[in-house]
């Protein structure tokens, strides 16, 4: 999968993007290095809607105390001036991105509007991956010029503690909130989102959601439906659905689908180590 250059974006990732280098630069000359695209818009431009822009910024040094203050209202601001598609991300030095993200230690980030510091759930092993392979540098030097730092067996023992942990607790509390889970949104977010991890350990290679939707449509024929109305969600919301007035159906396929997804993936061997003479 081709990844896009900036001329190449939406327009609505240019005008953000560009509002918070400008904001950035003006209210700390220097401070910003680089600033870096990771998720589904690395893979062929992959962007529908009111999905999700994904950043890393890396900055010079460690924001002090009043710069932290400075960034939460940068993205104050920008949030006021365009509140979707949400901008979310994080702060890091480049030598965060040369090791691995399980030592990073807390920083600045924003994630749906809520700025602050901490562990955001985007410094995972699966964006540092993302970037390696199918970052998209917006400013400053090229990702490959960094030297990302990535490892296959961590990637792939990151992404099954994910499906034991996230995305079994995701699956009890949608038990627990037939409402929610009965939405629309919940087809895409779930249809979609966990077979990506389940690509991931079959093919060893990281995909958009939408490509884990295709990918998921052969590897799983007995759920065409749910994937085909997770990827009508995601990429054409107007056209009607096939769960009109039957959206206990619509959770209860989903669920049924979720279930076998990560337990499939967590009932696939592990790769052989290395051999020993």
């Amino acid at each position: 999968m081709a990844t896009p250059t900036r001329a190449e974006l939406p327009a609505v990732v240019r005008e953000v993007t560009d509002a918070h280098v400008a904001l950035l630069d003006a209210g700390f000359p220097g401070l910003l290095e680089g600033l870096h695209l990771h998720g589904s818009i690395g893979f062929d431009g992959e962007f529908w809607g009111r999905s999700d822009i994904d950043f890393v910024a890396v900055v010079q040094r460690r924001p002090t105390e009043a710069e932290v203050d400075g960034l939460r209202r940068v993205h104050t601001e920008l949030e006021r001036r365009r509140p979707e598609p949400a901008y979310d991300g994080f702060y890091v030095v480049a030598d965060d991105l040369r090791g691995s993200p399980d030592v990073v230690p807390d920083v600045p980030g924003v994630l749906h509007g809520w700025f602050d510091v901490g562990h955001h759930a985007d410094v995972v092993h699966i964006t540092w991956r993302e970037l390696r392979d199918h970052g998209i540098t917006l400013h400053g030097r090229e990702l490959r010029d960094l030297q990302v730092w990535s490892d296959d067996a961590a990637l792939r023992e990151a992404t099954r503690h994910n499906l034991r942990t996230y995305w079994r607790a995701q699956l009890e509390a949608m038990e627990h909130h037939p409402r929610e889970a009965s939405l629309p949104q919940a087809a895409e977010w779930g249809a979609l989102g966990a077979p990506r991890l389940v690509h991931l350990l079959v093919t060893g290679a990281p995909t958009s959601k939408s490509g884990a939707g295709r990918w998921a449509l052969t590897a799983y024929p007995a759920h065409r439906e749910i994937l085909e109305e997770a990827l009508r969600v995601r990429e054409r919301p107007d056209d009607p659905t096939t769960y009109a007035g039957e959206p206990a159906r619509r959770r209860s396929d989903l669920i049924a689908f979720m279930t076998q997804v990560v337990a499939d993936g967590l009932a696939l061997p592990e790769p052989p180590g290395p051999e020993v003479s």
